[in-house]
């Protein structure tokens, strides 16, 4: 991989150009490691607002028509659809694992085959967290295995 920087002062924002001659693995970890850089999410807890970077997260969840997200230490209530955040890291490296729960791959310690064709994630904080059988196979395509 080769890297070129071009620094002018003319240069409102930083831009990033990738050229490469397919869309491989490395490219979309590339991808989804700069499309976070900078971005927060508004959790909630006890009625004050706090603004989490998104690397941080280990994962969401939706919780009897609740969505939370889950720190290593901390849990935030998020106002937001898990379908729209879905929407909305679609070029992170989150992704759906089950109807209810979004993981951050970044987080994910290991995966064990389960019954029925499901996986078991182990997070970083040493969480669990049940794929389900209908994302199994994105799971390993973005995990590379």
């Amino acid at each position: 991989m080769k890297i070129t920087i071009d620094k002018n002062e003319l240069y409102k924002e930083p831009e990033v150009v990738i050229k490469c001659r397919a869309i491989s693995h490395e490219v979309q970890e590339i991808i989804s490691v700069i499309s976070v850089i900078g971005k927060n999410l508004a959790g909630e807890i006890d009625g004050e607002t706090f603004f989490i970077p998104l690397a941080e997260i280990l994962y969401f969840e939706s919780v009897e028509g609740c969505i939370f997200f889950y720190t290593d230490k901390t849990v935030y209530k998020s106002q937001s659809r898990l379908y729209n955040l879905e929407e909305g890291l679609r070029d992170t490296y989150f992704v759906r694992v089950s109807k209810t729960a979004i993981v951050n791959l970044k987080k994910l310690k290991s995966i064990k085959r389960e019954k029925n064709s499901r996986l078991l994630g182990t997070l970083a904080n040493g969480e669990k967290i049940m794929i389900s059988r209908g994302y199994v196979a994105e799971i390993r395509k973005k995990l590379g295995v």
